[in-house]
């Protein structure tokens, strides 16, 4: 049974402290553990105060945490019960972006609407296990369910790096035991199932890190120029979506190519040779420098 709190019911509990709190129960909860700097670096706090604030906390979940002596950190237990209920989306937009407890009350200053918000989309539990193994350099084995592959078998997953694509959460990945030469990868969370976290010895190895991922670590300028397609208001609106002058019709930016992909699908960017006024779908762009991206969208 979940026995978590909302962030005011926290607030009625430790008053002034409930914040404070809240970060240790997020910090423990997304990546597995909590050092007294962490507290330092967060909240400006000396080591006693730490010290004394980490008690507070054990006395409101004693079975969430132990001392690993060997590493004087405090690590998450199995047993662990969440102080607080954090929507796995405000977590992942808070270790992308920072702890908030602004993001944990819904009180916004504006009148403020989600467009098409969809509820249990995805697994606090699970997003939490990927977010742990991504921050502690371990593994994880999972099901993952792929529009492109019938493989459905189980794997063994390296997270690596989170992204966001306007829409969907996604995390970069080293896939174990992919017979493919180029084993880093993108993963949707929503489609992860059954999730297990892997032992100390799965850890990442060199050939496995973000450091060793040629498509994310490459940049690739993109030369992009408003579509032939385009009627000249929608060329104006385009213009002023994008940031783009008035009397401009080329964009240059540039991405990671193990990114090309997902701009080229939320972008509206056409890649093909040759553009043609018979075909009905929409594009913003055309990708002029096609030959040199080719391989990545």
């Amino acid at each position: 049974m979940d026995t978590s709190l909302s962030y005011l019911e926290l607030q009625n509990i430790a008053g002034n402290k409930a914040e404070r709190l809240a970060y240790i129960d997020f910090k423990v909860h997304f990546t597995g553990s909590i050092k007294r700097n962490d507290l330092n670096i967060a909240f400006g706090l000396a080591d006693a105060s730490a010290s004394r604030l980490l008690s507070d906390y054990i006395k409101l979940r004693p079975k969430n945490l132990y001392r690993d002596p060997s590493r004087k950190v405090n690590v998450i237990t199995e047993s662990f019960q969440p102080l607080i209920n954090i929507d796995p989306v405000v977590a992942l937009g808070m270790l992308s972006h920072g702890f908030n407890k602004n993001k944990l009350i819904d009180n916004p200053v504006l009148p403020y609407a989600r467009i098409g918000a969809l509820t249990n989309v995805l697994e606090r539990e699970d997003v939490a296990k990927i977010t742990r193994a991504m921050f502690n350099a371990s593994a994880i084995e999972c099901h993952y369910i792929s529009s492109n592959s019938n493989n459905h078998k189980k794997r063994e997953i390296l997270p690596l790096s989170l992204l966001f694509d306007g829409r969907y959460w996604i995390f970069r990945g080293y896939q174990r035991c992919e017979q493919r030469p180029d084993k880093f990868k993108n993963f949707n969370f929503s489609r992860t199932t059954l999730i297990n976290e892997l032992d100390v010895e799965n850890k990442q190895k060199p050939h496995e890190s973000l450091a060793a991922d040629s498509a994310w670590n490459e940049k690739i300028p993109l030369v992009l120029t408003l579509h032939p397609n385009l009627t000249e208001d929608q060329r104006k609106s385009v213009r002023k979506d994008f940031g783009m002058s008035a009397d401009s019709n080329e964009l240059i930016l540039t991405e990671r190519a193990a990114l090309l992909w997902i701009l080229k699908r939320r972008w509206f960017i056409d890649t093909r040779e040759k553009t043609t006024t018979e075909n009905n779908e929409y594009y913003n762009f055309y990708l002029k420098n096609r030959e040199m991206c080719l391989s990545h969208v």
